[in-house]
C-alpha cells in the first residue's frame, strides 16, 4: 500500500489518546468497613469479566476510528508493479493523425480514427497521452493527460478528413517537443496516416526525433486505388465583352495504382452542362481535352471541368472563372508629333495598349486644349505624356479626380520645364523636377536599383520580358522627391526612374523619362508592354485577377473603408469583414473547393478554390520509409522507474477511492462506540 500524502499518517500517535484515557480512567478497589454484608448482593465472576471485555472493546473501538481516520486522510492507495522488461512500464505517447484529402479515400480516415483509439486502449492507469491531428498544419490539440478518456474523446470527436494537402514535419515538430518535456521516459510518436509517396518524398529528411523518443507508423492506405482528376485547365481569365469563342483545355490524369479505360469530361458554365467528351485512356495514364465556349455577358463566369469518378470524389471538378469586364479606360493627354516621328509617346503607348477589338485597354487621347475636366469619372487613368501646357483650372481637374481615386502617370520630357511643372503639380506629383540631364553621344544610363517587393515590378519580373538592366536611357530628369513618396526604379547613378505616392484615395506615378524613343530605347524592348500594363493596373487598382486558387492559400481582398464586405463559401457560410482603412488587404484561407463569392457595396468578385492537385495523388508507400528517416541513428535506452511518480500515483488513488470506504467503515464504528459506550459501566 502506498499513501498520497503520507505526512497525515503521524496522527496515528492519536491512536494513545484513547489508550491514556482508558487506563487513567481505571478504579481501584476501597476497603469499605460495613457491619454486616448480609444484605448486600453477590456479584458473579462471570459478568466483572464482561465488564472488562466491553471496555476493553469500546477502547479498540476508539482507537480504529483515529487510526482509520488518519489514514483516509493520507489518501492510501495499492499500486501493482511489472517487472522490469515487461513492456508496461510508465509511458508518454503521442498520436499524430492525418486529416489531409486523400484520408477521405475510402474511409481511410474512419480506420485512423479506430486506429488511434486501439493505441489508447492499450495504454494503463498512470500512462499520460496527447493528439496532434493534421494536415498541412496541425489542428486542435489535445496536450498530454493522463485522463485517456479525455484524448479518447477527442479522437472520436475530429471531423471528417478535409481538403487541404499533407505535411509531417509541423505536427511532427510538435510532437517531439511535447514528449521531449514528459515525465516518463518511455516515449513513442505514433503516426496514423496513409503515407502518401509525394508526402514521403517531400519530407525534410534532415531532421530527427530526439533521442528517446521511439516512432510507430500505422498505414491505413488502401492497396490498390483508382482516382480521375481534372489537374489543369487553360483558359483566359479575363476578356473584354466584344470577344466571342474561346478554347479551354483542359488536362484529365489517372493518379492511382489502377487506370480505367475510358473516362467523361463535361464543361459547366455558370451551373449548367454545356458539353460532355469522353476521352480513351486505355494506354496511357492522362489525356488533353479541349471546348469551345462563348462567354457574352459582362460578369464573372463560374466555369468547371468535372470528370467522372466515383471512386475518389473530392477532385472529380476544376473550378475556375472568366470574367468578362470592361476595358480599363486611359485618358491620355498628349500633344502628337509630326507625322512620320517615332518619338510620340501617344503613339508607343498606343501599340503597347493594343487598343483594337479584344484588348483589356481603351485610350482616348485629346490634345492639352481639348481637356476640359468633364466626364473624368469614366477613366480608371489620365495619362500626361510630355505635357507642360495645362492651365491651373485643368490641374485642379485632375487633382480632384485623384483625390477621389482615380489614377495619374506622369511622363515628362522636353516638352516640359521644371518651372511650370513643379507649379501645376506640386501637391500631385511625387517628385519635383530640378533639371534635365541627357548624356553625351555614346553613353547611356540602366536601371539598377529596384523595390521588387513593390507590385508593378514583382509583375513584370514574372513576365519573360521583365529584364530591367536590358533598357538603354540616355537622357532624364533630375528630380527632388517629396515627402511621402516612395521610389521604385532607380538609375545606376543612383537618380529616381519610377516614383509613387498616394494621394487622398488614389496615386501618382512618375516616370522621370518620357514614354517614347526620345531619351531611351525603353519602347523598342519587351520590358515596355508589360511595365505600361502593370503600371496603369496598379493605377487603377486593378490586380490581375487569377482564375482560380488552391485549397490552404491565402487570398487577398480589397476592403473598401468602414463598409462590410460579405464572403460566402461554397456550402453557404457568411463571414463578414471589415476595414477602417481605405483597401486594406485581408487574407482568408479557404478551407474546401468550389466558389467563394465576395461582395461589398456595388461590386461582387468570384473566387474559385480548387484542391492542392499533390494530394490526387494516391500512390501509398509503407510507414518504415518515413519511420527509418525519423528515428536517430544513436538512441538512449530508458531506465525502468523504481517507484510511481505523484502522476501515477493521483490516477491510481482516483481510480481506487480507497479514503471513501474508510470514512464509510470510520461512519459504522462511530455508531458501534456510541452503543456500546452506553452499554458499558463506568
Amino acid at each position: 500500500m502506498s499513501f498520497i500524502s503520507p505526512w497525515f499518517l503521524l496522527g496515528l500517535l492519536g491512536v494513545a489518546v484513547p489508550v491514556v484515557i482508558h487506563l487513567g480512567r481505571r478504579q481501584k478497589a476501597e476497603k469499605v468497613v460495613f457491619s454486616t454484608i448480609r444484605f448486600l448482593k453477590k456479584t458473579p465472576q462471570k459478568v466483572i469479566r464482561f465488564q472488562q471485555i466491553q471496555q476493553w472493546l469500546l477502547l479498540l473501538l476508539r482507537a480504529a476510528v483515529i487510526a482509520l481516520l488518519v489514514i483516509a486522510f493520507a489518501r492510501p492507495f495499492f499500486l501493482q508493479f511489472v517487472p522490469a522488461g515487461s513492456g508496461m512500464t510508465p509511458r508518454s505517447l503521442v498520436v499524430v493523425l492525418d486529416t489531409s484529402m486523400s484520408m477521405q479515400y475510402d474511409d481511410a480516415f474512419g480506420r485512423a480514427q479506430k486506429a488511434a483509439l486501439e493505441v489508447l486502449g492499450s495504454l494503463r492507469t498512470g500512462d499520460e497521452a496527447a493528439l496532434v491531428p493534421f494536415s498541412d498544419g496541425t489542428g486542435q490539440v489535445t496536450e498530454l493527460t493522463t485522463d485517456l478518456a479525455r484524448v479518447a474523446a477527442s479522437v472520436r470527436n475530429l471531423e471528417s478528413a478535409g481538403f487541404k494537402s499533407t505535411h509531417y514535419l509541423p505536427a511532427l515538430r510538435l510532437a517531439d517537443q511535447m514528449l521531449r518535456s514528459a515525465r516518463h521516459p518511455h516515449k513513442t510518436v505514433y503516426l496514423i496516416s496513409d503515407f502518401q509517396r509525394q508526402a514521403v518524398d517531400d519530407f525534410n529528411n534532415r531532421w530527427r526525433l530526439s533521442p528517446g523518443v521511439a516512432f510507430e507508423g500505422i498505414s491505413i492506405g488502401a492497396g490498390e486505388t483508382t482516382n480521375l482528376a481534372v489537374t489543369e485547365v487553360k483558359s483566359p481569365a479575363q476578356l473584354a465583352q466584344d470577344q466571342q469563342e474561346q478554347v479551354i483545355i483542359g488536362r484529365v490524369r489517372s493518379l492511382g495504382s489502377r487506370t480505367p479505360p475510358a473516362a467523361r469530361i463535361s464543361l459547366l458554365i455558370d451551373d449548367q452542362n454545356v458539353a460532355t467528351q469522353k476521352v480513351d485512356l486505355s494506354d496511357r495514364a492522362e489525356a488533353l481535352v479541349t471546348f469551345r465556349a462563348q462567354f457574352d455577358k459582362r460578369k464573372t463566369h463560374r466555369v468547371a471541368l468535372t470528370v467522372e469518378d466515383e471512386h475518389f470524389i473530392p477532385d472529380n471538378t476544376f473550378y475556375f472563372t472568366v470574367g468578362v469586364r470592361r476595358p480599363l479606360a486611359v485618358l491620355g493627354i498628349a500633344r502628337p508629333a509630326s507625322a512620320g516621328k517615332r518619338v510620340d509617346a501617344s503613339r508607343w503607348l498606343r501599340s503597347a495598349l493594343n487598343t483594337g477589338a479584344g484588348s483589356l485597354f481603351r485610350l482616348d487621347l485629346i490634345r492639352p486644349g481639348e481637356f476640359t475636366g468633364d466626364g473624368l469619372q469614366q477613366y480608371d487613368v489620365v495619362a500626361l505624356l510630355n505635357i507642360g501646357e495645362l492651365t491651373l483650372s485643368q490641374a485642379e481637374r485632375i487633382a480632384a479626380y485623384t483625390a477621389r481615386g482615380g489614377g495619374l502617370l506622369m511622363a515628362p520630357g522636353s516638352r516640359v520645364t521644371a518651372q511650370s511643372f513643379n507649379q501645376l503639380w506640386r501637391d500631385l506629383t511625387p517628385a519635383l523636377l530640378e533639371q534635365e540631364h541627357v548624356a553625351a553621344d555614346g553613353e547611356f544610363l540602366t536601371i539598377a536599383g529596384i523595390n521588387r517587393r513593390h507590385p508593378i515590378v514583382k509583375l513584370v519580373g514574372l513576365n519573360e520580358n521583365g529584364d530591367f538592366g536590358a533598357a538603354r536611357f540616355r537622357g532624364h530628369w533630375k528630380t527632388q522627391p517629396a515627402d511621402g513618396s516612395d521610389v521604385i526604379l532607380r538609375f545606376d547613378n543612383g537618380a529616381a526612374a519610377l516614383l509613387e505616392k498616394e494621394i487622398g484615395r488614389g496615386r501618382a506615378l512618375l516616370f522621370t523619362f518620357p514614354l517614347d524613343t526620345s531619351w531611351n530605347n525603353l519602347p523598342r524592348r519587351g520590358l515596355y508592354v508589360p511595365l505600361m500594363h502593370e503600371a496603369l493596373r496598379y493605377l487603377a487598382s486593378r490586380e490581375p485577377i487569377k482564375s482560380s486558387y488552391v485549397v490552404g492559400e491565402p487570398v487577398r481582398l480589397n476592403l473598401p473603408a468602414g463598409n462590410a464586405v460579405r464572403v460566402t463559401g461554397p456550402t453557404g457560410d457568411d463571414t463578414i469583414l471589415t476595414s477602417a482603412i481605405e483597401n486594406a488587404a485581408y487574407y482568408r484561407t479557404a478551407d474546401r473547393p468550389g466558389y467563394y463569392t465576395v461582395g461589398g457595396g456595388q461590386t461582387q468578385e468570384v473566387l474559385a478554390v480548387n484542391t492542392a492537385p499533390a494530394e490526387s495523388n494516391l500512390e501509398f508507400v509503407a510507414a518504415d520509409q518515413i519511420g527509418s528517416v525519423l528515428t536517430p541513428v544513436s538512441r538512449s535506452q530508458p531506465v525502468e522507474p523504481d517507484a510511481p511518480d505523484a502522476s501515477i500515483a493521483a490516477q491510481a488513488e482516483k481510480a481506487q477511492r480507497l479514503w471513501w470506504w474508510l470514512l464509510l467503515a470510520v461512519i459504522f464504528l462511530g455508531l458501534g462506540e456510541t452503543l456500546l459506550a452506553n452499554r458499558t459501566y463506568r
